[in-house]
């Protein structure tokens, strides 16, 4: 009878011991696969400059906030205005409602409205771009969207599906569906 005893008593330690194994087990995949999303640094306010590798200035990004994720190594903008030398007077300035920027800050991505704009020597506006969901490649000075563009110009309006911006060349690209309208103004 003592053996039947003890061969129940181990069968029972056996089965809670396979028991609080898996529960184990599975507490670790559950707790590695459901890191959260939550930002571990935010900065208010922030103005960033970079440089290319002679020490010119390369690019300033400010935004209002600025939230760091170390789950993905991303980090999310509110109101991101960055503005991009390329050599020329005045910079390209582009603005956007919230921006997204890759771990390595390889990749923009702005959402919401996104304005682009150019100044001239009188300090007023030559160009105006304005699209949505706009993908940047600082690095590159280089950026795109498939979405709605419409660019305003001294004496043109135009319309146009998709855009691609080289900044580095002061150059615009139209992709698809182009319009335009020219606006003469007489002389006075």
């Amino acid at each position: 009878m003592n053996a039947v005893i003890s061969a129940i008593i181990v069968m029972l330690f056996g089965i809670f011991s396979f028991w609080l194994l898996q529960n184990l087990e599975s507490a670790q995949v559950a707790s590695r696969v459901a890191a959260p999303h939550e930002p571990d640094y935010f900065i208010e306010d922030m103005v960033r400059r970079t440089t290319n590798g002679d020490g010119e200035l390369h690019n300033i990004l400010r935004a209002e906030l600025v939230e760091h994720f170390p789950d993905d190594d991303s980090t999310e903008l509110a109101s991101p205005h960055l503005e991009i030398y390329n050599g020329e007077v005045e910079p390209w300035h582009v603005v956007a409602e919230r921006g997204w920027v890759s771990s390595g800050n390889d990749v923009v991505l702005l959402q919401g409205d996104v304005e682009i704009w150019r100044l001239g020597l009188s300090g007023q506006r030559i160009y105006e771009v304005i699209t949505s969901e706009l993908r940047v490649l600082p690095k590159e000075q280089y950026a795109e969207t498939d979405n709605p563009t419409i660019i305003v110009g001294p004496a043109t309006v135009t319309h146009a599906i998709g855009m691609r911006a080289n900044f580095a060349h002061s150059r615009l690209e139209l992709v698809q569906r182009v319009r335009s309208k020219y606006e003469i103004k007489p002389q006075i």
